[in-house]
């Protein structure tokens, strides 16, 4: 057999082992050196040391944010050299990736497009968040593990495994505070055992710490994390601490008052408006409010009804984790790889309008929706096609602004569509 006819028989299989070739480079080249893991691995020696470690600065100032019971599972790997560490904790991010990407599949039908079609979908979807995917691995970030615990606990309660599927939950809530705004949603979904287990195992994962340092310590430690993560905090309120925060937090203040207290600002004008702490505050939250209201237009049922199809639960899913980087302080670019479920049910949206020339959705909604998702993919990935101009793209925030033009396709390309075909 020649290599031409090897490679048309099993070409599939080929490109497949040249991708896993690719990404076991790229996690070898990543594991040299530890970034933020580094820092979770030290408050995980501190924690058994006895010590508060949110009342330590690591690598001179940055702050261990995450959960007690976060450092007490780390504890193995604390035993492990750094790079075997980062190796472990990068080939876990490959399989949550993994089954990010397999728990949306199971919303969407993906074989009803031809193969190249199936592949070239996967493949434009991926490097859609290319600079999100990237900034993930290279700082060793938890939000891909927490995007896929909100997933997967989402997919197995509607699979019939609450509880699997409400403990998934409540690891991802108590490791990272992000994934509460899924317990309104359960309740609202008439999920009310399923949301309620998820808040048990929550407050259960809370003590669990006491078993090794006591009550007293661990109260010790609760409130000093609370006192770190308070989002009624001031400095989350007016969130600008570092050049490279985005949110709503940051967006805002930036916009509404002249004199931010920014020390990285560039001196280029950004300011629309010039207004003291407490309207900026006031402004902030209704915008919060406003997200939340917004939620109810993708909910579309009254409370206590489930979703009308699995492609409306991956919408209203969608949107409901886009906005959690908004409106949370506090954010960094890796954050915002909360849009993936958004972007990827997008880009499925085009290409199943586009293979099935659906009339209901029009022309002009389709140039609309590309043009929007031209703009979004730019606001997302400047920094990685361009990134000797980081400092404007953070200056202005541009991250922030592609996150909420998203809602804007989000909002045009609905699921009704698809019953029409």
């Amino acid at each position: 057999m020649s290599f031409n006819d090897f490679y048309i028989k099993h070409k599939f299989l080929f490109w497949r082992s040249i991708l896993g070739l690719f990404v076991m480079v790229f996690i070898l080249f990543e594991s040299s050196f530890g970034g933020d893991f580094d820092i979770f691995i030290s408050a995980s020696n501190d924690f058994w040391n006895g010590k508060i470690m949110y009342e330590i600065n690591y690598n001179q100032w940055y702050h261990y944010y995450y959960s007690p019971f976060f450092a007490v599972i780390l504890k193995p790997i604390t035993l492990l050299p750094e790079f075997v560490y980062v190796f472990i904790w990068l080939v876990f991010n490959v399989f949550f990736v993994f089954r990010i990407w397999k728990i949306i599949g199971s919303y969407i039908n993906k074989n009803s497009f031809p193969k190249n079609i199936k592949i070239a979908f996967a493949l434009l979807s991926f490097f859609f968040v290319m600079r999100l995917l990237r900034d993930n691995f290279h700082t060793k970030q938890v939000t891909i593990l927490i995007l896929y615990l909100s997933l997967e606990g989402i997919y197995l309660i509607q699979n019939q495994k609450k509880f699997s599927g409400a403990f998934l939950i409540a690891l991802g809530i108590n490791i990272k505070i992000m994934p509460i705004v899924l317990i309104p949603y359960l309740f609202y979904r008439k999920l009310w055992k399923q949301a309620l287990l998820v808040i048990l195992f929550f407050i259960l994962l809370l003590f669990i710490p006491a078993l090794f340092v006591g009550f007293n310590h661990n109260q010790l430690l609760l409130e000093a994390w609370w006192k770190l993560i308070n989002p009624t905090n001031s400095e989350h309120m007016i969130d600008v601490a570092e050049r490279s925060f985005h949110s709503l937090t940051t967006l805002l203040p930036t916009l509404l008052m002249e004199k931010v207290p920014d020390i990285y600002a560039l001196p280029l004008k950004r300011n629309i408006l010039n207004l003291n702490v407490e309207q900026v505050n006031i402004f902030i939250n209704a915008a919060r409010a406003l997200m939340i209201f917004i939620t109810l237009i993708f909910l579309r049922s009254k409370p206590f009804k489930t979703a009308e199809s699995k492609m409306h639960t991956l919408w209203e899913i969608s949107y409901i984790l886009l906005v959690v980087p908004l409106i949370f302080p506090h954010q960094q670019h890796y954050a915002f790889f909360f849009i993936f479920p958004s972007t990827t049910y997008l880009l499925y949206f085009m290409f199943y309008m586009r293979i099935n020339k659906n009339e209901a959705f029009s022309k002009g909604k389709y140039k609309i929706v590309f043009v929007f998702l031209c703009v979004i993919f730019l606001t997302i990935n400047l920094n990685f096609l361009l990134g000797q101009f980081q400092v404007y793209y953070d200056h202005f925030k541009i991250l922030t602004y592609g996150a909420l033009l998203l809602i804007v396709p989000l909002l045009i390309c609905r699921p009704k569509y698809f019953e029409n075909l």
